[in-house]
């Protein structure tokens, strides 16, 4: 293997897989709490090596033997070796036989580890830390035999680390810090944080705690509502002898508050008081475990908190309407991730439930009865829509209205909703005369489509012999169907629309969206996003552009190459690729800065749903200038939307406080506007220029954070912009 193949492979899978290793510990992935975590491990100096050791011993194995890439350099195959790792050097004297036994140990709890793993995930569920304490069973329980290995004292002395380390000057710093008078409660907690990784001082545990509060506001609050619960507790019930000891709260307590009040589950008040609740249960289990292990001697270490933590994940899974506590669907290993992403894309991303369904006409029509209307959209057949035209009178027919010729959605066309195969076509029955309806054929002339297994539309009252397509034809949205009639139980001409699970004709309906259209009434107008017209309402399809549709596109593998200038005025430049994985879910990528930006563009709308990597990339700032854009030119539209607060490069103090709050009450919102600048052609353009703006509300006040500039010419993207007060971007597209 050659130098610059090893240097990759180190750089994109060793060094972050080590890294990950250390702040996964704490259901974290965040590098600035991983380097300080590895410091902190060396105030220790066997134990900390020993805990690098273990994890590079795993990492490298499990890449070796080609385990899962994304799974390893999260930390998720190495946690354990590195939990392992530390403990034997916090309790065991090194020498031959030791290292000897610490490989061996890696390797243990690497297969435990992976194997654990590939059975729990059957069920959706973590292994956590049992791996770390499998392994150390076989070490500990046989530590007798081996007479070349020595219990240390290096964990009770552990002030002659420190001398061996920086000599007299960080010794005196360190004893000076450990036996500072300070609040009984507050030592125990600084302790108990320092003990999740095998130590009992008290300038680990500040270090530790100032790295969590770092990396999560919620984080920290957590560890702190767990050890006021399990102290409550245990002064409550006269436990604390048994269950107050520094590691029982680091190791269970904290570990517990951490994974199921803001990774497992999402944060809010129902995970905090699920917390509060779980510390005391925890300790019943401790003590039990305690008592039964003690027996053979083995310690029970965070075998607890693995035990609450798993059979409380598992118990959550099991309910049919979860509707408070929620697990985590998508793990960004940041509570506050977790949170506002969850928050922002429950209501943004709901329209990824559905199948976009397109209204079945052109021009402005009206809903003349919607759901569960007063006369036939009733019971099983509720969530139905009928159209109808009118005129400037907002009448439905011209002269008397006695003739079906006379009204004005007669003979109009009736387009396909969406794509899909033509399931069943009706068509024998003649139109009726006005007020005469057909009772015994209900849905006159019908055509039904699926569009997907298990969705079907149907459109019924159609004029007999006026179908475009067979039984079996493949159609596009917007091809023509037939014409509008007034065959069937219909009084009047008018368009019926259903949405079914099943082909059968008149099957019960489904109450199902339209994906977009614009609205007008006199209580609201304006563009509906994955909506349900009301009766009386005026509603008209989006019109795309062959423009934004082409530039947006974004067809898979093709390349962007763009050339920009920032601050400092010097040329560089970025290229990007579109992919589409296995799930079918479409991204740009940039190798260079190794950032994704996903998307969706569902023939409506292009809109990002999330971006992974550097927020310094070009790819970023093309992220928040085009998070969402319309396909079709619109001169005074404004598409709004919002986006999860952690998306944002604001590291202010006020966010930060916030993010305290955040669980029980969201009062920060970044607000994302887009409006169209100019166009060469209103109704076909060539050209257009779009403006951007991103502003942030702080407890009501609303300030401008960003604007943008995005500029469409010749089928493709040809440049945008992006200033803020601290940068200024401008790029331009170099595709040949």
């Amino acid at each position: 293997m050659s130098i610059k193949k090893s240097y990759t492979i180190f750089r994109e899978i060793i060094w972050p897989a080590t890294l990950n290793s250390y702040s996964v510990i704490f259901f974290l992935n965040n590098k600035v709490f991983a380097g300080g975590l590895i410091l902190i491990t060396f105030f220790n100096f066997f134990a900390g090596l020993s805990g690098l050791i273990a994890t590079l011993t795993s990492v490298l194995i499990a890449n070796i033997m080609g385990f899962d890439k994304l799974q390893l350099k999260k930390g998720l195959f190495s946690f354990n070796a590195l939990l392992t790792g530390i403990g034997m050097g916090t309790f065991f004297d090194p020498g031959t036989v030791y290292f000897s036994l610490l490989l061996l140990a890696s390797l243990l709890t690497l297969i435990l580890s992976v194997t654990l793993s590939g059975w729990f995930e059957k069920y959706g569920l973590p292994h956590l830390s049992i791996p770390f304490v499998i392994s150390f069973w076989f070490i500990v329980l046989p530590s007798s035999l081996f007479e070349n290995l020595g219990l240390t004292q290096r964990n009770v002395y552990w002030i002659n680390e420190m001398y061996t380390i920086g000599g007299n000057n960080l010794l005196n710093f360190f004893q000076t810090v450990d036996n500072l008078s300070i609040n009984n409660s507050l030592d125990i907690y600084l302790r108990s944080m320092s003990s999740i990784i095998f130590q009992n001082n008290i300038i680990a545990g500040i270090l530790i705690a100032g790295l969590l509060l770092y990396s999560s506001r919620i984080a920290f609050s957590l560890t702190v509502i767990a050890y006021i619960s399990a102290s409550m507790f245990a002064s409550f019930t006269g436990s604390e002898a048994a269950s107050i000891s520094y590691y029982n709260i680091g190791a269970n307590y904290m570990m517990v508050a951490l994974a199921i009040g803001g990774f497992f589950a999402i944060p809010s008040r129902y995970s905090y008081l699920w917390t509060v609740l779980l510390v005391p249960l925890t300790s019943l289990v401790l003590l039990f475990m305690t008592k039964f292990f003690a027996g053979i001697h083995l310690p029970i270490f965070s075998l607890p908190f693995s035990f609450v933590a798993i059979l409380f994940i598992y118990f959550l899974k099991l309910r049919k309407n979860p509707t408070n506590l929620i697990l985590t669907p998508i793990q960004h290993y940041s509570p506050e991730v977790n949170l506002y992403s969850y928050s922002n894309n429950k209501s943004r991303l709901s329209n990824l439930l559905y199948f976009p369904l397109h209204v079945p006409f052109w021009g402005e029509w009206m809903v003349s009865q919607g759901h569960d209307g007063k006369y036939t959209h009733k019971a099983e057949w509720g969530k139905a829509f009928d159209f109808v035209l009118l005129d400037e009178e907002k009448k439905s027919f011209r002269s008397r209205g006695l003739l079906c010729e006379n009204y004005y959605c007669f003979n109009k066309p009736v387009l396909a909703p969406a794509d899909g195969v033509v399931e069943a076509i009706v068509d024998q029955f003649d139109d009726n005369d006005i007020g005469k309806v057909n009772v015994v054929n209900n849905w006159g002339n019908t055509i039904i489509i699926r569009h997907l297994p298990e969705l079907f539309t149907q459109i019924s009252h159609l004029r007999k012999g006026t179908f475009k397509v067979a039984k079996g034809d493949q159609v596009k949205r917007g091809d023509l169907l037939a014409l509008c009639g007034n065959s069937g139980r219909s009084p009047e001409p008018h368009i019926h629309f259903q949405v079914q699970s099943s082909p059968n004709l008149g099957a019960k309906t489904l109450d199902y969206p339209f994906a977009y259209y614009f609205c007008r009434d006199e209580s609201k107008s304006g563009l509906q996003s994955y909506a349900k017209p009301k009766e009386g309402e005026l509603i008209t399809d989006i019109h795309t552009s062959n423009l934004l549709k082409s530039s947006f596109g974004m067809a898979p593998n093709t390349m962007f190459n763009f050339s920009y200038t920032m601050n400092t005025g010097i040329e560089l430049t970025e290229q990007w690729e579109s992919f589409t994985d296995a799930w079918n879910y479409k991204y740009l990528y940039c190798k260079a800065t190794e950032s994704v930006a996903y998307y969706i563009n569902d023939g409506g709308m292009f809109y990002f749903t999330s971006f992974y990597g550097d927020k310094k990339s070009l790819l970023y700032y093309f992220y928040l200038t085009a998070y969402k854009v319309i396909l079709g030119y619109y001169e005074d539209l404004v598409v709004l939307d919002e986006f999860p607060l952690n998306t944002l490069q604001n590291k202010k103090l006020g966010v930060w406080l916030h993010d305290f709050i955040a669980p029980f009450l969201n009062r920060i919102h970044a607000h994302y506007g887009m409006k169209f600048e100019n166009a060469d052609n209103v109704f076909d353009p060539t050209s257009i220029t779009l403006n951007t703006e991103i502003n942030v509300s702080i407890f009501g006040k609303t300030r401008l954070e960003s604007s943008g500039r995005i500029t469409l010419e010749d089928n493709q993207i040809k440049g945008f912009s992006y200033t803020n007060k601290n940068i200024k971007i401008e790029a331009i597209c170099i595709n040949v």
